[in-house]
């Protein structure tokens, strides 16, 4: 121990010594370091930090159609007390489900996402509250509608955590509810990272769930509906295996005694997903796969970092050669110089990742910012380092001494005595060979380069499919449109009351001057919500994208019908017409009729079997559109008038006469004709479409991966540009009597300084002809995750490979320049 305390101090004493290499070299690790310790921070939170309580033993519980592979259901409440209460199979066995609902802030509503559970939510999570109750027996009863309420942690703080908080009240969709409880830090439900702000009881499941969140009009109350998703304890001793043999068996029971609401239905539980709730199983494979992906361009950062702090840790032992053979020729061991060596590594790389951790903690909380401003939940990732993540910035250190610090120490301490005692300043025979035994700085410089070529390329690649955002559409110009997007059940409106609202509001807006046509749909283009259905033909079945939209629709688009016609005005209003006809678009119509034509034919919306069935007459073809971002053709979609089934959450489309700014100035005009006509009519969004494609969740995805991958790029960048000058600054010290002699014959300032860039150009020509075999491997890698962009575009290829020889060729300039103002004598009188 003392021998190592020993080796420390003196560690210390030699950094402090040499400012300029301690802070160069603890930079480089920080940022190191640092990006692979915000990656693994990311990862932890979403993967492999425990969830509170025991939620980490829970199980989803899904019901699936026996004559149907991929065909499964959401629970009723019968059906989920059916479970609760007859089977050997649960410890405890929840029910939830999630809604949009809207908080009266002020004057103005936000909306939110909430989750409506069963009064065991709790105790089934094994999480206790940090103050007040769970809910009651009672408060879960289907249709008991008690306003009570239990606040999210975030939702709290954001009131200042206020001791008050508890036992106030808060206006949701209109509704006064009381806070009973507030759920502890950190906690956010069954699922990480993201939480709703309010959990509710079952009974006021009719009151807050509404639109594609409640598909069926009835109740959860009937065994009809299908709104719940259950999450359950085993019992001890039972296994999955054993928990789906007794469920099958229960589901037969349940089949017998309600034959039409559970025919053809078994139950089965799966692995709970960390990342998403969904009433078929799912599992978090595709984001362990990204989060592999991040952690190994990371790692490719952390690659090139250690490279170059093993090139500089070369050149450091190459000037402390005589230091280490005085202490070899006084008996000391090899071992011990080694270990002398590995302890100054190992002290830089504590401090690095001392920094890093800060880097992390810093870009982490960064990020969580970012992801608050486009995602509709709260977001909740602790960015304060926790064990783990302080335990990788210290496997991190530890891995780059090892890394950078090893094969330097091994090189140095293998000293020859005799050439290397008498060689003071002399250029380093004994240096040279030294090193070329174990390493050399040119081949570490060539990997550099070509690991940071590869990362370059790959922010590229990013930045590509971040600048095609501007140029997508879906199928439809996105110039002079608006979108203002509206949801009278926030306030507390009925179907009947909503349906004049938006009557009201369509009336006034298309009369605007400046208004050329106006509608409205219920999901947009690159939204945030999809809604999906079953249509059927004669013996043809294709999945749709379903859309409730009013008349004028495809007008307002610029979109002109294909065959037949759009809706009327008459169709937008409440009517038996308006609910049994339908438009199709061409990808529907080709899949289900081929070329033959669709019009007055009838087709069969939902699934038979399902007691959900609607029949519609076609009366209008539209051209297809993409629903996605990243939809590479049309979609098939159907359209129904907004006078049939209604939805409160609706979207207006508004066409514009005038550029930019006369679009600017008619959202403002129609947020002030939308106050004239209820100042309680909740506004969810208002803004033109090209900001809607802009500031979708796809769109801030794309731009955080091209910032992220062209962050470790640049990083590589600038680790690589300090690498490449440590080399041919190192060089040009070394060869100092070498170029004075040059010179002393005769030799130019010019040939001198075309000698060192040649010699560094040859060293950039090699690591980039070795980059670009592993630019095009990581290109092909990530081709999976690339939006409209080719892995091997030659664009990104040619300018990364210019800008990193442009780097590599300065940081070459200035040594060749410094080797120009040798004096030849001063060279010679110093040998």
């Amino acid at each position: 121990m003392s021998n190592i305390l020993q080796d420390l101090r003196y560690s210390l004493r030699l950094l402090r010594r040499t400012p300029g290499f301690t802070a160069v070299a603890v930079l480089v690790l920080a940022l190191g370091i640092g990006a692979n310790t915000a990656v693994f921070s990311l990862v932890n939170a979403m993967l492999l930090k425990p969830m509170p309580g025991r939620i980490g033993e829970t199980v989803g519980v899904f019901g699936k159609d026996r004559s149907k592979a991929d065909s499964y259901r959401a629970f009723s409440y019968p059906a989920y007390t059916d479970l609760r209460d007859s089977s050997d199979v649960f410890d405890s066995l929840l029910a939830h489900t999630l809604s949009l609902v809207g908080i009266r802030e002020g004057d103005a509503t936000r909306r939110t996402f909430a989750a409506v559970v069963s009064s065991n939510y709790f105790t089934t999570l094994g999480v206790p509250l940090a103050v007040g109750r769970a809910f009651s027996a009672d408060e879960e009863r289907p249709g008991s509608a008690i306003p009570v309420a239990i606040a999210s942690d975030d939702l709290w703080r954001r009131h200042g955590r206020d001791s008050g908080f508890l036992g106030s009240t808060i206006t949701v969709n209109a509704v006064a509810f009381t806070i009973v409880g507030i759920a502890p830090r950190g906690f956010t439900g069954t699922m990480a990272i993201v939480s709703p702000d309010l959990w509710f009881p079952l009974g006021t499941y009719d009151l807050l769930v509404n639109d594609i969140f409640k598909q069926q009009a009835k109740g959860i109350d009937d065994r009809a509906s299908e709104g719940l998703v259950l999450v359950g304890r085993l019992k001890p001793g039972v296994s999955m295996a054993v928990a789906d043999a007794r469920l099958d068996q229960l589901a037969r029971r349940l089949e017998r005694q309600y034959p039409v609401a559970n025919r053809d239905r078994t139950f089965m539980v799966a692995p709970l997903p960390r990342l998403g709730t969904s009433v078929n199983p799912r599992s978090d494979n595709p984001v362990a796969a990204v989060s592999a992906l991040l952690l190994t361009m990371s790692g490719l950062v952390f690659v090139v970092a250690c490279l170059n702090l093993a090139n500089l840790m070369l050149a450091r032992g190459s000037a402390r050669r005589k230091e280490i053979a005085i202490r070899l020729a006084l008996g000391g061991g090899r071992a011990r110089i080694v270990r002398q060596l590995l302890t100054e590594g190992l002290t830089l790389s504590l401090i690095g990742a001392a920094g890093g951790a800060v880097i992390a903690w810093w870009t982490t909380s960064l990020l969580v910012a970012s992801m608050t401003m486009v995602a509709p939940v709260s977001v909740v990732i602790d960015s304060t380092p926790d064990v783990r993540v302080l335990a990788s910035a210290g496997a991190f250190a530890v891995l780059s001494t090892l890394f950078f610090a090893l094969g330097p120490a091994w090189s140095s301490s293998n000293a020859v005595l005799v050439p290397d005692l008498k060689d003071e300043v002399r250029g380093g025979v004994s240096a040279r060979r030294s090193v070329s035994r174990f390493m050399s700085g040119p081949t570490l410089v060539v990997s550099q380069l070509a690991v940071s070529l590869a990362l370059v390329a790959a922010g590229g690649l990013f930045v590509r499919g971040a600048l095609n955002i501007s140029l997508i559409d879906p199928g439809f110009s996105l110039d002079r449109q608006l979108l203002i997007g509206l949801d009278p059940s926030l306030a507390g409106y009925d179907e009947t009351r909503g349906r004049i609202v938006y009557r009201t509001v369509l009336d006034r807006v298309r009369g605007l001057p400046g208004v050329v046509h106006a509608s409205l749909a219920s999901i947009v283009p690159f939204g945030d919500i999809t809604e999906s259905h079953k249509v059927q033909a004669g013996d043809k079945t294709a999945d749709a994208i379903f859309l409730t939209v009013g008349a004028d629709y495809f007008r307002t688009l610029g979109l002109p019908m294909l065959r037949g016609r759009e809706f009327s005005r008459q169709e937008e209003e409440k009517s038996d017409r308006a609910s049994a006809i339908a438009v199709v678009n061409e990808p529907l119509v080709r899949k289900l009729f081929g070329d033959a034509d669709p019009i007055g034919r009838q087709i069969q919306l939902g699934e038979t079997g399902r007691g959900v069935v609607r029949t519609l007459e076609i009366v209008g073809v539209a051209p297809g559109l993409r629903h996605e971002m990243f939809d590479p053709a049309p979609v098939p979609q159907i359209y129904v008038a907004s006078g049939g089934p209604y939805r409160a959450n609706m979207n207006i489309h508004v066409q514009v006469a005038g550029g930019p700014g006369a679009q600017t100035a008619m959202l403002e005009t129609v947020r002030r004709e939308l106050r004239q006509i209820d100042d309680r009519l909740p506004i969810v969004s208002m803004k033109t479409m090209l900001a809607h494609r802009d500031t979708s969740i796809p769109a801030w995805a794309i731009g955080m991966a091209a910032r992220l991958f062209s962050a470790f790029g640049l990083l590589a960048l600038l680790l690589a540009t300090i690498g490449v000058y440590g080399l041919k600054a190192y060089d040009v010290a070394r060869r100092t009597r070498e170029i004075g002699i040059r010179m002393a014959l005769g030799a130019s300032g010019g040939d001198v300084q075309r000698l060192v860039l040649r010699e560094g150009l040859r060293t950039t020509a090699i690591g980039l002809a070795a980059g670009l075999l592993l630019a095009a491997g990581i290109g092909k890698l990530l081709s999976g995750l690339l939006f409209r962009v080719s892995p091997f575009d030659p664009v990104v290829l040619v300018t990364a490979s210019v800008a990193l020889c442009a780097a590599a060729m300065l940081a070459s300039y200035i040594p060749a320049r410094r080797a120009t103002r040798v004096v030849p004598l001063e060279a010679l009188r110093s040998e």
